[in-house]
């Protein structure tokens, strides 16, 4: 007797889901988060409507690479459609992110011959300006009532930065004035986080005596150094 499960690829009963059947727009940072990753990528269908918006993502921001604005998207679709799935696998595939073991997105999703042409497209065009980047997220409650601090925070943390606005900007200006690498291994010399330290970098001893170690000219004591930061 033929059942709903023997028409299955994959047995359903003893297959399991990693993330569930619920795709989150986020970095990954553990080992298990990668896992998660890895599955929606292998399993990514590319196909219909998935299929007809990578295409037109796709060709339409290739077309207008010369020009001085990109047109916007908007993906839509009802609860539980697939937004979310389909917007997570395309900033992966973008970046052609690596893996820790050394996989590429790109290698692990199986694409339709149109798309992956796409994006060969699109990394030529990368290496002739620069550089591919993709950042994604969720305007969450981390930034209250501002959408423009919620955006910010997404850009931020894509470009490997602080999410919050003040602490973002702080390392920005410590990148720019050749003190952050000294800063940083400063702050871990002394057996602390530096992420840690900048989310209380207003009160933080350490972090003052470390910019006053890499900058004396910076302030005149640490209680100096955190009047100004704030």
């Amino acid at each position: 007797m033929l059942t709903n499960r023997m028409i299955f690829t994959k047995d359903p009963l003893t297959t399991t889901i990693p993330n569930d059947g619920v795709a989150k727009v986020t970095a990954p940072q553990s080992a298990q988060e990668w896992d998660v990753l890895r599955y929606e990528l292998t399993t990514f269908v590319c196909g219909g409507e998935y299929r007809s918006g990578m295409d037109r993502i796709l060709s339409t921001y290739l077309a207008h690479l010369g020009e001085n604005t990109q047109p916007a998207v908007w993906v839509s679709g009802f609860y539980g459609s697939g937004k979310s799935h389909m917007v997570r696998t395309l900033e992966y595939l973008w970046q052609d992110v690596e893996f820790p073991d050394g996989a590429r997105a790109r290698g692990l999703a199986s694409l339709p011959d149109e798309i992956a042409a796409h994006f060969q497209e699109l990394s030529i065009a990368g290496r002739r300006e620069g550089g591919l980047w993709s950042a994604a997220g969720t305007l969450g409650a981390g930034a209250g009532d501002s959408v423009r601090l919620a955006l910010l925070a997404i850009l931020f943390r894509s470009a490997g930065l602080p999410e919050q606005y003040p602490a973002a900007c702080f390392v920005l200006w410590l990148k720019q004035n050749g003190l952050y690498e000294q800063i940083r291994r400063s702050v871990e010399a002394q057996g602390k986080s530096f992420e840690t330290e900048l989310r209380s970098m207003y009160v933080s001893p350490i972090l003052a005596d470390s910019i006053l170690a890499a900058s004396p000219g910076f302030a005149a004591s640490g209680a100096e150094v955190r009047q100004l930061l704030k």
